[in-house]
């Protein structure tokens, strides 16, 4: 059997089983008080309600979600948030950052390997990804960049040839975009983040990367990263971003072997439910 990742083929390692979508009781943290004469948004169902829409298009499928704001600097939702979930591309973002930390500080490198990176970041080049990989240490780059974030749930893959077979969790993904966001300095990161805001469609391999975040939230500005892979019984899509400069959304998933196209349906679908929650906090 094959594993195939981002159009790469390998021996897959074992896939984890699937565990229940259904939400906890529990999946958002209290409404925070707001002086505006629009009612805050009651947030309460909002994990649920995203892990419902993906599971009615993709059933068995297993969600890890974080929806966070910037703006206030708090978690308004989140389900499963961390389990760990292979990353398929999302670790390029991972790659990346390694890419332009050097010797204990900040520097871009040279012209050809910044525009490498763009390359990497807007067509999620997989050749360009492994060329990294294999430069900088491979399973190395994972650890050294988990513990430079303070990522708890981020792991190297077990087979170090695959850079899409690391885990990490809905949280520490939303943890790398806050690192790359705030602790990156600004000349260091601006390369990196035009390129997550002007991903292109379809990516390098051919595959459509609007799937999620683009697709479900028309006419918002986004900087993405998304990840697919194909194992020998399931399907893994995420879709992880920046929304409109204020929120940060991480939709992870491991679905049943479905088509990709049944599989993109259901990551947009969930993140489509955040739509009329949006306008409204933005309204807050």
């Amino acid at each position: 059997m094959v594993v195939v990742v981002d159009g790469h083929r390998a021996t897959p390692a074992a896939a984890p089983s699937a565990v229940s979508s259904t939400a906890p009781e529990d999946t958002a943290v209290s409404p925070v008080a707001s002086t505006s004469e629009v009612p805050y948004p009651d947030l309460s169902s909002v994990a649920g309600e995203v892990s419902e829409a993906v599971t009615a298009a993709s059933r068995g499928t297993s969600v890890g979600f974080v929806l966070y704001d910037r703006e206030s600097g708090k978690e308004l939702a989140s389900l499963d948030a961390d389990r760990p979930y292979y990353t398929a591309s999302v670790v390029k973002l991972l790659i990346a950052i390694d890419e332009v930390r050097s010797n204990g500080g900040w520097a871009l490198p040279d012209a050809d390997a910044v525009e490498d990176l763009t390359d990497m970041l807007e067509g999620s080049n997989d050749a360009i990804a492994s060329a990294f990989w294999e430069q900088n240490g491979g399973n190395a780059i994972v650890t050294r960049t988990a513990a430079l974030i303070g990522l708890s749930h981020t792991t190297p893959p077990a087979d170090p040839t695959q850079w899409g077979m690391a885990k990490t969790s809905a949280s520490d993904v939303v943890a790398t975009y806050e690192y790359l966001l705030d602790e990156v300095p600004d000349d260091v990161a601006a390369p990196l983040l035009a390129a997550l805001g002007n991903a292109r469609n379809p990516a390098d391999d051919g595959w459509d990367q609007y799937f999620g975040i683009p697709d479900a939230l028309p006419g918002r500005s986004w900087q993405i990263k998304q990840g697919w892979m194909i194992l020998r019984n399931a399907l893994v899509l995420n879709t992880t971003g920046v929304v409109g400069g204020r929120y940060v959304v991480v939709l992870m998933t491991q679905q049943p072997l479905v088509s990709s196209a049944k599989g993109r349906e259901a990551v947009t679908a969930g993140i489509k439910t955040l739509a009329p929650l949006l306008s409204q906090l933005d309204a807050t």
